[in-house]
């Protein structure tokens, strides 16, 4: 699989903002986040939307604390990491700090979504993640992306992020 590659093709209907289709392109694509912050976590924080500060924020962290203005992004560590990712020794993986909180762009990890048009979005892949085609994953089709994808996009597009 290729870098970056097309999983599907969204289309809105024009003038709102709901989905009017989404056209799957990858047949047996499966995902599973493997909490192993691999490359998602340890190769800088996310870009933050403004509701994701609020969530943040919401939550009890200050901002002054985890906003880096410049990037507007997480802070990162020294080694480039994001701040909210740390070592569980007692399992031998990373874990996120604010995974139930964690920003949209995480969420979306290891998915991307770029803007073709007023109407239509391509929804595509970012391979490096280690949790794609894990045996326990689940097929990314259309039940997929309107569980764990859907939201997110509208979203982003309510945001102007894309």
């Amino acid at each position: 699989m290729g870098l970056n590659e097309k999983i599907a093709e969204i289309r809105l209907e024009k003038g709102t903002k709901r989905i009017e289709k989404a056209v799957f392109l990858q047949n047996g694509l499966k995902f599973r986040c493997q909490r192993c912050a691999v490359f998602c976590c340890r190769l800088g924080g996310p870009r933050l939307l403004k509701k994701d500060i609020e969530r943040l924020e919401g939550a009890g962290y200050s901002r002054e604390k985890f906003h880096d203005i410049e990037q507007n992004g997480i802070i990162t560590r020294a080694d480039g990491s994001c701040i909210f990712v740390s070592m569980d020794s007692k399992h031998g993986l990373f874990r996120c700090s604010i995974y139930n909180i964690r920003p949209t762009l995480c969420r979306l990890y290891p998915f991307s979504i770029e803007k073709l048009n007023s109407d239509l979005y391509v929804l595509k892949l970012i391979p490096c993640c280690s949790g794609i085609n894990v045996e326990n994953g689940e097929c990314v089709d259309e039940r997929f992306f309107d569980e764990f994808l859907k939201e997110i996009f509208l979203g982003l597009i309510d945001s102007d992020a894309l």
